[in-house]
């Protein structure tokens, strides 16, 4: 599969569809009339599509007669119409690419076919500015070749990994759930600095940029071999400021808490594939 020929379908362009389409076009990895998109709500994908110059599908049965790759951006309760208005479309050559959480790629290849190429991917929202990561696991059939398209063209939104699928549903309450967790932290940061005296736009602002920050030094530390733990003692002076305020996150059991929150939303993405 080549990407100068090839032709990406794009079922929902809601944001992280959108997002997608939009960062593989800025990319150049694929031109706009490579791509063709359908969403239900027909006034917005036409007002998508032109604003990208791709194509506007008429249905399910077109995008699947034009693409090579079919991205199901949809949410997992829209899955069972999307996969219905596929069946007896898709062929052995297509790859079908899901992002809807919770929905196993054995799910989607009873639906389509045993023999239907499936990829199932976690993206998360920071896609949208292109500072995203994306985890993919391929299903039965998908191949090495398949598998690097797919990377090739979530690469234009952010890092990639691949995990076997089994761990997909944790990835999901991590990463995929944990840009709102971090829009809270700001939150809190925020609101600590505003009781104690800061604009709450300047505390919004230095919360953000500061948590930003600290993402790209801990991912450099990361990459050096420091775990995070590390970076941290190495900022946290004897009775200093910041060893009074990690111990006040330490009495509430800030940690514990984030933890149980992955956990919960790794929970939920189980229950939503089961659903």
């Amino acid at each position: 599969m080549d990407l100068k020929q090839l032709v990406l379908g794009v079922i929902g362009v809601g944001a992280m569809g959108e997002a997608l389409t939009r960062g593989i076009l800025d990319r150049g990895l694929l031109q706009a009339k490579q791509i063709i998109i359908y969403d239900v709500r027909r006034d917005h994908m036409e007002t998508i599509a032109r604003h990208l110059g791709v194509r506007a599908a008429a249905d399910l049965p077109a995008v699947a007669a034009a693409a090579d790759v079919v991205l199901l951006a949809v949410k997992p309760q829209q899955m069972d119409d999307v996969l219905s208005g596929l069946r007896g479309h898709v062929r052995r050559t297509q790859v079908i690419v899901s992002i809807a959480a919770g929905v196993t790629t054995t799910r989607i290849e009873s639906d389509l076919g045993p023999d239907v190429p499936v990829i199932r991917v976690m993206p998360n929202t920071p896609a949208l500015v292109g500072k995203g990561v994306c985890v993919v696991s391929p299903g039965a059939t998908a191949t090495e070749s398949e598998v690097a398209i797919v990377r090739a063209l979530l690469g234009s939104v952010g890092s990639v990994f691949e995990l076997p699928e089994a761990q997909m549903d944790t990835v999901t309450g991590l990463s995929g759930s944990g840009p709102a967790y971090v829009c809270l932290v700001i939150e809190a940061l925020a609101d600590g600095a505003v009781e104690d005296g800061l604009p709450r736009d300047v505390a919004l602002h230095l919360a953000a940029a500061t948590v930003a920050g600290a993402g790209e030094w801990i991912a450099q530390g990361l990459a050096r071999g420091d775990h995070p733990a590390v970076l941290r003692e190495r900022v946290t002076s004897p009775a200093g400021t910041t060893a009074a305020g990690l111990a006040v996150l330490e009495a509430a059991a800030a940690r514990s808490a984030f933890a149980r929150a992955v956990r919960a939303a790794s929970a939920r993405s189980k229950e939503l594939g089961e659903a």
